[in-house]
This record gives structure tokens, sequence and C-alpha cells, in this order.
């Protein structure tokens, strides 16, 4: 019903004839560690491609259309990654993170990752007790537009897109719906002690319909959103690869999910020292799996998960003074999952928080309260300051204290649940400077991090014969020290554009008891990006550097992943501010590597894009 009435607004509404508008953002008290928008969103084919650049992830990728993946910052796991589309987070029925490959960012304005706290002065009290934070910002339609996109290429990919928005006054809509399909099929080396043999990955198809809707209201100081999305999916699930007699399959698992969700919010002036937010969703994520045995293909069991999230969150900012800002926020969330060991949960959070906002220092420090229906409770303190002595100088720090239970996944989606889980607690301490600054038309940043993370019975998943089933454990305690560093230099003329990113990651990541690394965390990463343009044309160049990995806590030479590089170019082409074509070509040199052991990924491989906008 909500995605007809919007297809009417869209219909019916005028061209947008307002002047443009001109917005002053509000000091913030510390920037996002990485962030991204513009042309690399709208070329993108998923959210995971467009974070692969950012400093301090691992990226994890089980290869092809159907593989899974997800976004591990600074060798806390994914689950102690919170992700946020407009300030509500996001869940999943399958491990209660987001397959990143699901969300197409061509309606998104930009992505921004924090490492430890988000320094919005008004935000949710969820908001505050991750260990870090991906939020996705959708953006807001400016005026009428059509645009009608198609990308294709390798693994018999096709995948058409539509989006129509429009804005008359204060009011606002979009509509747009997408189709995934792929055969997922690549060719691929099978390497072990005396043999090397061409295989062909299989079972990794996909095919995927996305439909989003959502509609705005921007009155004079306030703004409200009501957005409703659904996601249909079918897929091949790629096993792990290994040597095996002829006639078995390395995988013929599948996975079906269909999850809708309906969510809002409006934040509203109350005068000039007061701001309210509230904001709410409804999940209903089902997922359906067909788990086939790889001893004896003939017998095979299906599995059925219902998963159901209601969230309710209100927050009350009040400024009394101009340097002083304050917060308190609570929210709620219950969750049921419905399967043959039904689970339910729920949850309330509580948040206080102040910000001092006097140059040249910004200080903020929070509190959130964290208690559950299975008696857990948990307080998060966190403390940020920085230091601006020049504008183009800023030091700050970080102390952060958070906690993650065992998720409905860690507990139940096991063929022998693991009930004894404790909980995984982190302490987090980070110092950094940024220098940046302008000389004409070049820009310059340099940027350094230094961080501390401890963590008391970190929770370790390791896929266990499938994806679906995984084998979770506590590992005690783990201390992770880390150095991030990145530098970039670009230019803008009138005709050319072009700049230069280099960034480097340590990080020593083990168990104080023996000493070893935790598993798939590499000591040492990198990333390379040269974009360049003239005119209509746009050409980049990205490179990805991982060094030596294990796949448990030893060194022995059966758990070692060897390190890889891979590297990938694009070139694009907008003849017409309504057209634009781009070619992708990934793993330019053919690698042959594994982020994930025995999950091999895509050779050399080409990507195509279409996009006409009127």
């Amino acid at each position: 019903m909500m995605l007809t009435l919007l297809a009417a607004v869209l219909l019916m509404a005028e061209p947008d004839t307002l002047a443009p508008a001109s917005v002053t953002a509000g000091r913030v008290i510390s920037p996002p560690t990485e962030q991204v928008a513009g042309e690399r969103l709208t070329g993108a084919p998923n959210a995971a491609d467009v974070i692969r650049d950012f400093s301090g992830i691992q990226l994890r990728d089980y290869g092809g259309a159907g593989g899974l993946k997800t976004v591990n910052v600074r060798s806390l796991g994914s689950a102690h990654t919170a992700i946020f589309l407009d300030g509500i987070p996001i869940d999943n029925a399958q491990n209660m993170q987001v397959d990143l490959g699901r969300i197409d960012p061509v309606t998104l304005e930009g992505i921004e990752l924090y490492s430890g706290q988000k320094s919005d002065l008004v935000q949710t009290a969820r908001e505050y007790g991750s260990a870090s934070a991906l939020h996705l910002r959708s953006a807001l339609p400016r005026k009428r537009c059509f645009r009608f996109g198609l990308r294709g290429g390798a693994f018999g990919t096709v995948a058409p897109s539509a989006l129509a928005e429009t804005r008359r006054g204060a009011l606002a809509a979009r509509l747009f719906a997408g189709a995934d399909f792929s055969s997922g099929r690549y060719p691929f080396h099978d390497r072990g002690p005396g043999y090397d043999t061409l295989m062909m990955r299989s079972n990794s198809d996909l095919r995927a319909f996305r439909v989003q809707g959502q509609f705005w209201y921007l009155p004079a100081g306030g703004r409200y959103e009501l957005q409703a999305r659904f996601y249909d999916s079918e897929r091949g699930i790629p096993g792990p690869v290994y040597k095996q007699a002829g006639g078995y399959p390395m995988s013929a698992d599948r996975q079906a999910d269909r999850t809708f969700t309906v969510q809002g919010g409006g934040e509203q002036r109350l005068g000039p020292a007061w701001k309210l937010l509230v904001r709410g969703k409804y999940t209903r994520d089902r997922l359906t799996y067909l788990d086939v045995s790889e001893l004896n293909p003939q017998v095979s069991a299906t599995w059925d998960y219902l998963l159901q999230t209601g969230y309710l969150s209100a927050s009350l900012g009040w400024q009394p003074l101009p340097w002083l800002h304050l917060n308190a926020a609570a929210d709620g969330q219950y969750d049921a999952l419905h399967a043959r060991t039904d689970a339910r949960r729920g949850t309330l959070f509580g948040a206080l928080s102040g910000a001092f906002l006097l140059d040249p220092w910004r200080v903020s420090a929070s509190l959130q309260y964290q208690t559950t229906s299975d008696g857990y409770r948990f307080l998060s303190p966190s403390l940020l300051v920085n230091w601006h002595p020049r504008a183009d100088w800023t030091f700050g720090g970080l102390v952060k204290r958070s906690c993650r239970l065992p998720s409905f996944n860690d507990l139940y989606y096991t063929n022998a649940p693991a009930r004894n889980l404790r909980p995984e607690c982190v302490w987090q301490f980070a110092a950094r400077w940024c220098w940046d600054r302008n000389f004409g038309p070049w820009h310059f940043r340099a940027r350094e991090e230094l961080y501390v993370n401890l963590v008391q019975d970190k929770l370790i998943a390791v896929p266990n014969g499938s994806l679906f089933r995984w084998s979770m454990y506590n590992i005690g305690r783990v201390q992770i020290y880390g150095d991030e560093l990145s530098a970039e230099a670009r230019y803008s003329g009138r005709d050319w554009h072009a700049g230069i990113t280099a960034r480097y990651v340590y990080q020593r990541a083990f168990d104080p008891a023996d000493g070893w690394q935790i598993p798939y965390i590499p000591r040492h990463s990198a990333s390379f990006n040269l974009e360049g343009g003239w005119r209509t044309f746009g050409i980049a160049v990205r490179g990805y550097v991982s060094g030596t990995r294990y796949t448990v806590a030893s060194a022995r030479p059966e758990a070692r992943l060897a390190p890889w590089t891979t590297w990938d170019a694009s070139l694009s082409w907008q003849p017409l501010p309504l057209l634009r074509v781009s070619v992708d070509v990934r793993n330019l040199l053919n690698e042959q590597y594994q982020i994930v052991q025995q999950y091999p990924m895509p050779g050399l491989h080409v990507l195509g894009q279409l996009a006409i906008a009127f």
C-alpha cells in the first residue's frame, strides 16, 4: 500500500522549482574514521565493495555472488560493528549482522565508519554501545528524476535497476527497484601437496529482488521520514573446496531469504535549546536453508527460521549554553525467533551524554546501560577528547567499554547449540592526529591512529562444513595493538582532477596465554588508490594487500593462509549529465587467493555498468 502511494506521488508531483537551499553544518566532536560519497557509491555493485578501501577493516568475503560478505573492524569481529541505516539498526535472521552484499548503494549519499564512537550531539541509546559503527545515509531527493541502470558481465551477472524520485516544497519521495541474477561460476586453482587442478566454482548462483520506498516531510526545524524495504533472494551457498572422492559435490546447500522492514523517524526542534528525536522499526525476516550432507548428497534437512524484531527509540537533546550539549536517550528492542528451538529476548538501552564544545577543545562523555530479559546487564562508558590547536591540525583520543551478547546465531544456528558461551566485552583506547590542508587547487591530508583493544571472553566463529553451520567458542583474553596510517593528495582543476591515497595497517592481535595471532587477522595490510579524470572521462586503479594469516591460533604450516595482492581498475565516461558508462576490471593480475580458507576468490573478471537519468 505504501509503495502504491509513493508511486502516485512520484507521477503527480511537479518539478521542484525552489531555489537551492543553504545548509550550515554544526560542529562535530570527532569526524568519521573513514567515509565515502559521490560517484564511488553510484558505481559500486554493493556496500561491501565500497568499504574495501577503509583502513582497519577485514572484509570477510566467501567468494561468488552467493557468498556472505561481512565486515570486521580492528580485529574485534563483525558482531562488534553495528550497522545503521539513517540511524536505525539493521538486523539479520542468519547471524544478527547484515550481509553487505545485499545493500545497493545507489540510494545512499554517504557511508561512514566510526571506530569507537559516533559524535552526533543527539543520537539513539543503541548507537552509544557498539565498538564501531557503519552508518549508511540515504540521499535526499532534490528534484524530479528517473534513473535506469544495468550492470552485468562476469559470472553471468545481470542486474537491472530503476529509480524514481521527486521533491516538491517540504515533501520528497523515492521509489527504487532492483534485481540481481548471477550464475556465480568462475575457474580457480585447487592446489595441494603434489597436485594443482583447475576447477570451476559451483553452487554460487544468486537470484535477488529488492524494492524500497521512502517518503520525507521536511517542515521548518524538523525532518520526518518513513520507508519500507522488501528483499527476496534464493542462492546457492558455496562450500569449502577440498580434495574428495569423485561424485560428491563441493556444496549443494541452498538458502532463501525474504525480509520486510518498515522504519521511520522524526527529529524536531522544540525551541532554540531543545531537540527531540524519535525512531522505530519493525522487521520480519524469514530464512529457509536446505542443508545437504557432504558425505551423502542424498541426505538433506531443511531449516526454517523466522525472526521478528521491533525497535523504538526516543532521544532528547538540550543546549543550555552555546558550548554545552546534553542528551538523554532510551531504546527498547524485542526479538522473537521461531525455529525448532524458539528464543525470545527483550533489551532495554539507556544513555546519558554531554558534550563540551569550546574551541580549541571538543570533549564528549557518555554512559550507556543495557539490560536484557535473559539476565545480562552492562555499563558502557566512553570519553572522546579532541584538540584543534590550528585549523589544519587535530589531535584526539578515545576510551570506551562495550559488550556484546551471544546472538541467536551463536546460540541456536548450529547443529550443536553452544549454550555455555559467555558475553564478550572490550575496552578500547585510541590516540590520533590528523593534518588537513588546502593549497589552491590542491588538498592534502595525513592521518594516524594508534589503538589498543583489550577483549575478555572473545567469541570466535569458524565455518563448520558450510556457511550456515558455524563453530562458536570463547578463547579467553585477547590483546589487540594497532597502528593505522593514511595519506592522500588531490588536485581539482577546471578540466582535470586527480587523487592518490595510500593506507597501511599494522595489527598485533593475540591471546596472551599462548602469544599466537588470532585466526584470520593479518599483521600487515594496505591499500592504494589512484584516481583521475579529464572532462567526461575518469579512471581509477585500486590495490589491496593482505599479509599472512592463520586459520587457527597456531603457526603450523597447514594453518597458514598465504598473503595476497590484488589490483582493480575502472574506466568511466559521462558524455552527458544524464548518461554514464563504466567498465570495471577486477583482479587484473589474475591472483589466485583466499580470504577464508578453502573459499577461493574469483580471478580476472570484467563488469560493466550503464546508467541513464532524465
